[in-house]
């Protein structure tokens, strides 16, 4: 298929993916204003479950239809990065709201992303050094019955997950006393109706990118971390920009370290729903997959380190202090993509 047709099919998807994400993102500042819950929780759970659909689609689409889980792995640990990526923009666009000063919410649930990405780093790094790896954690030794193999590496990030869950229903909030006009049932019946044309939107997208990597002869996992990671990454940053736009820092804090819980999670529920075979095992098999997979995990592991700084630190007054880890994070991107091409 021409390429230009498929550029162009990208694009309108994901035009279509922004639109349908900035509405819904409207209809959960409604809500947060309307109940009156914390912004990280409703940011963090609801939003993020609804703009980390794409990721999860995506993701079971590439590995049980396409059979290409790299490109799966390449969507989720990338569309990670391009997360921060996007608070890092937001903050320098919105530099004068210094949004990071005056959010409350996030550090526990940041730290436990942290745990996250060191639980799915160490099976690979003790598989460099020949001693262990992710075939070593798969089930086939526990007595199962045959045909059915997972990994613990997926129970354990399923049990961090809930962990997380928990942490942002404890956070407190830092929205203001405004309130909603619009009824639960008009807030509800809209909201899904926009999250519909978000996942609609999003599985086409995995379709589309994989003819662009088959096309333009591109690794599954960087056309995953780039072309679909972006893609997918578009509902993230529209929502974000909607809600730091609405000063409700709060929802959009909580929706990208919310969509980062789930993205990790998603790996591990992909692994357990196709279960008669233990998906990472390509990255044992393939080197080069492996490789690129273990780079994205580190960035992401760093860009939650700088990101965990940046909200624990005292209130930076200084611009230029203050700005200081969002310009690190575009540094440390730039650098992912030009150490892949």
């Amino acid at each position: 298929m021409d390429i230009f047709i498929l550029i162009i099919k990208y694009v309108t998807l994901a035009f279509l993916v922004i639109f349908a994400t900035s509405k819904a993102s409207r209809y959960i500042d409604e809500l947060d204003k309307k109940s009156h819950l914390s912004g990280a929780l409703i940011g963090g759970v609801l939003l993020a479950t609804i703009t980390s659909m794409p990721e999860f689609i995506t993701s079971i689409t590439s590995t049980i239809a396409l059979h290409k889980p790299g490109l799966a792995f390449g969507n989720v640990f990338g569309s990670n990065i391009f997360n921060i990526v996007i608070l890092a923009v937001a903050d320098l666009l919105f530099v004068k709201h210094l949004f990071f000063n005056k959010v409350k919410t996030g550090v526990k649930t940041n730290g436990l992303i942290i745990i996250m990405y060191v639980i799915f780093i160490l099976p690979l790094f003790l598989s460099k050094i020949g001693s262990l790896n992710y075939t070593s954690f798969g089930s086939d030794n526990w007595g199962l019955p045959i045909g059915i193999t997972f990994n613990v590496i997926s129970l354990l990030i399923i049990i961090v997950y809930f962990l997380s869950i928990k942490s942002m229903s404890e956070e407190e909030s830092t929205q203001n006393d405004e309130t909603s006009d619009l009824t639960y049932k008009h807030i509800g019946v809209m909201f899904a109706l926009w999250s519909v044309v978000v996942i609609g939107a999003s599985y086409f997208i995995t379709i589309v990118t994989d003819d662009i990597a088959t096309t333009l002869n591109l690794s599954t996992s960087f056309a995953g971390a780039i072309f679909l990671g972006v893609a997918t990454s578009l509902p993230e940053l529209t929502a974000t920009i909607t809600l730091v736009k609405l000063k409700n820092y709060d929802a959009a804090l909580g929706g990208v370290i919310g969509s980062n819980v789930f993205n990790l999670t998603i790996i591990s529920v992909v692994d357990l729903i196709n279960y008669k075979e233990n998906i990472f095992n390509v990255l044992v098999d393939d080197v080069n997959l492996g490789n690129n997979i273990s780079l994205l995990l580190i960035l992401g592991l760093f860009n939650s380190i700088i990101l965990m700084l940046a909200l624990v630190r005292k209130q930076a007054k200084n611009r230029i202090y203050y700005m200081l880890p969002s310009i690190l994070i575009l540094i440390l991107y730039f650098i992912y993509i030009g150490l892949s091409i």
